[in-house]
């Protein structure tokens, strides 16, 4: 690459200051650098204006010296000027070829502010093209120049190796950087991006991330993906993963559930090897079959719900990785699922098929619960009139058993929102009802019964306390030692000099925030009530203030208050309403498992093993229904 130059990325860049500090230098040496520029150092001088119109500066540079560098800054349009005006069909291949790899988009980003482009010719574009694969990349950053050479990038991206690749980036891969997008033109049609994907399908690029991208994704106005295709690339993938993972055992985690004898009735944990294993009390069971026990034990035996009734086997950010977060090829649409959250669903799985069998070894039948729930519980305990449940009768194959309880649950959600808006189940009405249930718009009983982050300062300020990738636990003193910025503080004497000048700006941002405080001794503590929220927040993505103290609760008040938090009504909360999506339908993910309607449609798996799988995650389902509508109504209940 050369010496490394002078490069703008942002104002928050943590390079930022070295490249302000070879800006110094070059100003030292302007007449020399700016006398017959080469192309180099005129991208250069464009990144350097970027630096003063952003209005960044070293602390050490004197106002007399920032104003100097200012004023031979005014001249640099004038070179970039000249530069472009001496850029012509006859020099521009080799000026390409001469551009430092660190300037391969600011070349093109300059052609386009000064229009440049409009003066080049299409054997010009065509010799650039052609000259390098990589170049057309970063063209197509530039929607001006996408719609000015559309045919000359056509033709160029039929015969490039990599279309394919970032067609599948581009319009199939999550990708939060925005300068990242490119334009493809309008002549570089449908039926030519499909021959490209079919071509690195066919072809002996074995990349399994972009073929799982491929089978998992829906068509976008992009980008069209015919069923063939996808089914092509599936089993394309299977082929390549049988063929990478032949005697390799790769990374174990999984779950073992099993009923025993336990007498005194506690639960038996542990873990080995990636395993978690879970053993249950059988006497437990035995002794206790009354109905509401029998649905509790999804609460206080298998762990289904927190202390707050929040679903626990959805999937968090706060539960996945760095390197899950980083590593991989993930859709725009896609659910993220790592394996943490794999890893619970697996156990919740296993927990309801033990569950199950173990019930009908003692002729209980989990769906005859449901019917009892819907049809008895509820009018006995809160006088909700009208619900109904069909359970499977007995000899059901499970296919069958899958489709009735996938309607079963569009069935008890409406019910349950025309017991909310009228306090009874109008069954004539009911059956005039049409349509799926959206979860996002299905209303509890309960008003403000969540409440979520609002604001980007409170997402940054938990941030900066809590996330694995903040800087803000670390100081010289104690090194690595603590993973969030309240362990710290709470386990150590800090005073504010005891972090780098680098995490001052930060520090004070919090302090001011209000969750750090200042003791009268000097050292930094923690606003316990505020973090404690902020803490709930971060891990789960959804607080129920209900579950709070007083004092907690007047906290979130003051929050929602100044917008940093607003409330949510809704029977389900927003990461329950995303799991329920990815698990039922493919509204919002592109890799949802889509089981209502692959069951409705009758277009389901015909291997009876996948067809049980899913039967016990449509029952999972059945029961987190109950649990929350259990939940609200006592809580109503206790609010009369």
């Amino acid at each position: 690459m050369g010496q490394r130059r002078i490069k703008f990325y942002s104002v928050n860049d943590m390079g930022t200051g070295w490249h302000l500090q070879k800006m110094e230098a070059f100003f030292q040496d302007w007449d020399i650098l700016t006398d017959n520029p080469d192309v180099n150092t005129i991208l250069e001088l464009f990144n350097i204006k970027k630096f003063l119109d952003a209005g960044v500066r070293l602390v050490q540079w004197s106002d007399l010296q920032l104003e100097e560098y200012k004023e031979k800054g005014r001249g640099i349009p004038q070179i970039l000027g000249k530069f472009c005006s001496e850029l012509s069909d006859a020099n521009l291949v080799e000026m390409c070829n001469m551009v430092d790899r660190t300037y391969a988009d600011d070349f093109w980003m300059l052609l386009c502010e000064n229009k440049v482009y409009k003066h080049i010719g299409s054997a010009a574009m065509r010799s650039v093209l052609d000259s390098n694969n990589n170049i057309v990349w970063h063209i197509l950053r530039h929607r001006e120049l996408s719609v000015q050479f559309g045919h000359e990038i056509a033709e160029h991206l039929e015969r490039n190796p990599h279309t394919a690749v970032k067609l599948i980036s581009n319009y199939l891969a999550a990708n939060d950087k925005q300068e990242n997008r490119l334009f493809f033109p309008n002549l570089f049609t449908q039926e030519m991006r499909e021959n490209a994907l079919n071509d690195f399908v066919e072809s002996d690029r074995e990349n399994i991330n972009y073929l799982q991208l491929l089978e998992q994704s829906q068509s976008t106005d992009g980008l069209q993906l015919p069923d063939k295709l996808r089914y092509r690339a599936r089993k394309k993938r299977e082929t390549l993963q049988e063929k990478l993972f032949a005697g390799s055992p790769g990374m174990e985690f999984g779950a073992e559930v099993s009923f025993k004898s336990i007498p005194d009735g506690s639960t038996e944990e542990s873990f080995d090897n990636g395993i978690i294993k879970c053993a249950y009390s059988r006497e437990w069971v035995e002794e206790n079959r009354e109905n509401p026990t029998l649905l509790n034990n999804f609460i206080y035996l298998f762990g289904f719900v927190d202390k707050q009734y929040r679903s626990t086997y959805v999937s968090l950010q706060s539960q996945i990785g760095a390197l899950e977060r980083y590593l991989g090829v993930k859709g725009k649409k896609d659910y993220i699922a790592g394996i943490a959250f794999q890893s619970k669903r697996i156990l919740s799985l296993l927990q309801m098929a033990a569950y199950t069998q173990e019930l009908q070894r003692l002729g209980i039948c989990l769906e005859r619960i449901f019917k009892w729930f819907f049809e008895e519980y509820l009018m006995d305990e809160f006088n909700a009139n009208g619900f109904t449940y069909s359970p499977p009768s007995k000899g059901t194959t499970v296919v069958e058993k899958c489709k009735l309880l996938a309607s079963a649950i569009d069935g008890v959600l409406k019910q349950y929102r025309l017991f909310c808006e009228d306090g009874y189940v109008n069954r004539e009405l009911l059956e005039m009802s049409s349509g799926h249930i959206v979860f996002d718009s299905l209303k509890g009983c309960i008003e403000n019964k969540y409440a979520y982050s609002l604001s980007d300062d409170l997402r940054s300020e938990m941030f900066l306390l809590f996330s694995d990738q903040s800087m803000m636990s670390y100081t010289k003193r104690t090194e690595s030692t603590y993973e969030t910025v309240p362990q710290l503080l709470l386990s150590e004497n800090i005073h504010r000099d005891d972090y780098e000048e680098y995490q001052f700006h930060d520090l004070d941002w919090l302090m001011k925030r209000g969750s750090i405080t200042v003791s009268d001794d000097g050292f930094l503590t923690i606003n316990r009530e505020r973090v404690y929220i902020l803490k709930d927040l971060f891990c789960n993505e959804v607080i129920c203030p209900n579950y709070y103290d007083p004092s907690l609760r007047k906290q979130v008040v003051a929050l929602v208050g100044t917008g940093d938090l607003c409330y949510g009504s809704t029977l389900f909360s927003k990461p329950e309403q995303n799991y329920l999506n990815y698990i039922l339908n493919k509204k919002e993910y592109s890799n949802g498992l889509d089981l209502r309607n692959k069951y409705a449609h009758d277009t389901c798996p015909l291997d009876e093993k996948t067809q049980q799988y899913d039967y016990w995650e449509l029952q999972k389902i059945m029961v987190l229904i109950i649990l929350k509508i259990n939940e609200g109504l006592c809580l109503k209940t206790l609010q009369q």
